[in-house]
Parts: C-alpha cells; sequence; structure tokens
C-alpha cells in the first residue's frame, strides 16, 4: 500500500510518498538516488528495474531548484519526499 500526501506551506509544496515496505538503510539514503544504484542486487530489468527512476526523478527535481530525499517511515517502510518552490 502506497499513500501519497500534498502539503502547501508558505512558497512551497511538498509532496511525499509513504509506502509500508523494506524500508531503505540510513547508510544507503544518499546512493540510492545514484544511477544504476540498487538496494537488491539480485534485481534485474526482468525482475525490477535498472536503478534508474530515482536518479531521473532527482534529476527532475534539481532541474526546477526542489529537492529530494527519502526519510523512514514510523512502523517501517520508506517515505519518498520532494519539495519545489511556487
Amino acid at each position: 500500500e502506497v499513500t501519497v500526501e500534498v502539503k502547501e506551506q508558505d512558497s512551497k509544496i511538498r509532496v511525499s510518498v509513504i509506502d509500508r515496505g523494506e524500508g531503505v538503510p540510513e547508510s544507503l539514503r544518499e546512493k540510492i538516488f545514484d544511477r544504476f544504484y540498487r538496494i537488491d542486487n539480485s534485481r534485474n530489468r526482468e525482475t525490477g528495474g535498472s536503478g534508474l527512476g530515482l536518479a531521473i526523478a532527482k534529476s527532475i527535481i534539481d532541474a526546477h531548484g526542489g529537492k529530494i530525499w527519502v526519510d523512514e517511515t514510523p512502523g517501517g517502510g520508506a517515505t519518498f519526499v520532494f519539495e519545489l518552490t511556487k
């Protein structure tokens, strides 16, 4: 199950995509935005990704002057957040 939250505050919009999966270890939270990086090395194109999706998302957010990061979801999982200025 995935939940999406959108919040507007002052001149910023924050979008959070919240899941209840395995989460992302704190030591890997910066690396997952690198091109071709995959936490689970057993995965490949046939079983779930090339490691480009988060790198592309970061590139788009950066190009618009925003920021993107991942936090731990309380109770387990990962919360991916991006913030843009209006």
